[in-house]
């Protein structure tokens, strides 16, 4: 299985996430046209084309999966009956 987001996407994020989330939220205002431009990238519904835009929007889609949708990530246990158990046994012998 392909991970979203490669080694290299991730350090990007761990080192320029929180700013490219600042500029997202409009916490900062962009300082140049490059940055307007992520900004503008970011609200489009197919992937951006620019390397950062991209990973922070994989980034984004990704969180809002997490959000949207239930992730089974839990195994289930099954019920521990020892009558069934016993019952089983009786029958095998």
């Amino acid at each position: 299985m392909n991970p979203i987001l490669s080694k290299e996407d991730l350090e990007i994020l761990k080192e320029y996430g929180t700013w490219m989330e600042a500029l997202f939220l409009k916490k900062i205002e962009p300082l140049n046209e490059k940055q307007a431009e992520f900004c503008r990238q970011l609200l489009l519904d197919k992937p951006p084309e620019e390397k950062f835009a991209n990973i922070f929007w994989k980034y984004l889609k990704r969180n809002e999966l997490a959000n949207t949708i239930e992730l089974n990530n839990v195994r289930k246990t099954s019920k521990d009956d020892r009558e069934d158990w016993k019952k089983i046994r009786k029958m095998r012998f």
